[in-house]
């Protein structure tokens, strides 16, 4: 018995140290030039629907460092994580997209996440939380590349990079979206998308999977109003 106690110990360690040492190695993102929005200067060519074990996702989000600062990996509601690997064309050139769509078990919060294999315009990462209420669907911040913007409202702080200062970048969003264009757009979003608006819940997790999740480009192009936010880059080391 107490071997067994010591073994596990000694797992536990191990996996701590890994973890660390998986952390410090992090690589250092790109640094993001002005305004951008990764999903404007890409194009969808396939995507496949990824059946992960729950297991896999938890290690996945345990060791995304970036998903620590949205959320906790034990908040998350994994029996509706839903996981699609996008094959899109930058520059030329085809690059994966992993997008996942990750409800939270308090019912409120949904995270999407956006991993790009290369950079797209010097995004790596891009993320939101979103919040559910009475049917209404907000954007409660905003992740580009590890650095996280809450946002209260529609907020407008600049129009252009020199809005923000020397070190400053102005960075567009969405605030507001149109669920009429993306239910005609997603198709299959429609059923959902009007359950969501009377206060269903379950079906507003259903419309948010559609569109965070299977039809991203769509929802770029439904936006009804748009706000920005200055970000600072933080200094080297």
């Amino acid at each position: 018995m107490r071997r067994r106690a010591l073994l596990a110990i000694f797992v536990v360690l191990l996996l701590v140290g890994a973890y660390g040492a998986y952390v410090v190695s992090y690589p250092k993102y790109p640094e993001v030039d002005g305004c951008v929005n990764p999903f404007a200067v890409t194009k969808p060519v396939a995507k496949i629907q990824e059946n992960w074990s729950r297991a896999h996702m938890f290690f996945k989000l345990a060791t995304m460092r970036d998903f620590w600062k949205l959320a906790k990996p034990w908040d998350v509601d994994y029996s509706h994580v839903k996981i699609v690997k996008h094959t899109i064309e930058y520059n030329g050139e085809k690059i994966t997209m992993l997008a996942v769509g990750i409800p939270l078990k308090d019912k409120k919060h949904v995270i999407a996440m956006y991993e790009f294999s290369k950079p797209v315009q010097g995004v790596k990462v891009r993320g939101y939380i979103f919040n559910v209420d009475q049917g209404q669907v907000k954007i409660e911040a905003v992740l580009t590349n590890g650095r996280v913007t809450p946002l209260s409202g529609c907020q407008h702080e600049c129009s252009t990079a020199s809005d923000c200062g020397p070190f400053g970048r102005c960075i567009p969003y969405c605030c507001d979206h149109d669920w009429g264009c993306i239910a005609s757009c997603c198709g299959d979003c429609a059923f959902s998308c009007g359950k969501c608006a009377q206060g269903d819940f379950e079906n507003c997790l259903e419309c948010l999977y559609c569109v965070i999740v299977s039809c991203p480009y769509c929802a770029t192009s439904c936006c009804e109003e748009e706000g920005t936010y200055c970000d600072y880059l933080s200094p080297g080391p």
